[in-house]
């Protein structure tokens, strides 16, 4: 009985079962750093911390040094 739990191909589907778990760990892990990421930039946007031209894919980000020119010759 125990030849059979000690042998070469238990450790090689042990080995092959431990690697893979700690794969999808990782990419549900970047996974979900994405939708953080993704979602802490659209709160930043929605409050007006971060400026944006255009709508939907077209979208693009301003730069601050390029928003802060176009506040002061507004005044």
């Amino acid at each position: 009985m125990l030849d059979f739990l000690y042998n070469e191909m238990t450790y090689w589907l042990l080995g092959t079962a431990i690697l893979f778990t700690f794969f999808g760990r990782y990419m549900a892990f970047r996974d979900h750093l994405e939708d953080v990421i993704a979602a802490t930039i659209d709160s930043l946007i929605e409050d007006g911390y971060i400026k944006t031209k255009g709508t939907g894919e077209t979208m693009e980000l301003v730069k601050y040094v390029d928003w802060k020119r176009e506040c002061n010759t507004q005044d």
